[in-house]
């Protein structure tokens, strides 16, 4: 696992794996972390830094790697490096993983227990739909 820039390689994944790319852009405050194999990305996630929280997005496996427990080695170096990075907690919006999430102790949360800074992201703001399940885990004693 490695920190990655956003580049046309990581658009790919993501356009792959049906997730929203319109609002990324290379200044933007999303730090990503992937895995290569062979100069081949495998696998991506992205934390958005909001303040004291961060925006956990962009958790994109390619199909032809999925089932090998990446994505579950993605999401915990997220949150090693947000930890480190000393943010509170990871907050998520998805409509397909809310049950790989809860596994990994991510909590079911109504939208009106978002922080600001969390509301204020497009992803929270429009990107993702109404319907999308919001999730949280609070990131050790900071």
């Amino acid at each position: 696992m490695e920190q990655v820039a956003y580049s046309q390689e990581v658009i790919d994944l993501l356009v792959a794996c049906d997730l929203p790319v319109s609002d990324l852009r290379d200044d933007s405050d999303v730090y990503f972390f992937g895995f290569h194999h062979e100069s081949e990305l495998w696998g991506v996630i992205g934390v958005e830094v909001c303040g004291d929280f961060g925006l956990l997005r962009s958790l994109a496996i390619s199909a032809a790697h999925r089932s090998n427990r990446l994505g579950q080695k993605l999401v915990a170096f997220s949150e090693e490096w947000a930890a480190r990075s000393h943010l509170k907690a990871l907050y998520l919006l998805t409509t397909t993983a809310d049950g790989f999430f809860e596994r990994l102790g991510y909590e079911v949360l109504d939208r009106s227990d978002a922080p600001k800074a969390i509301t204020q992201t497009p992803q929270f703001a429009g990107l993702c739909p109404a319907s999308a399940v919001f999730m949280g885990k609070a990131l050790g004693a900071n």
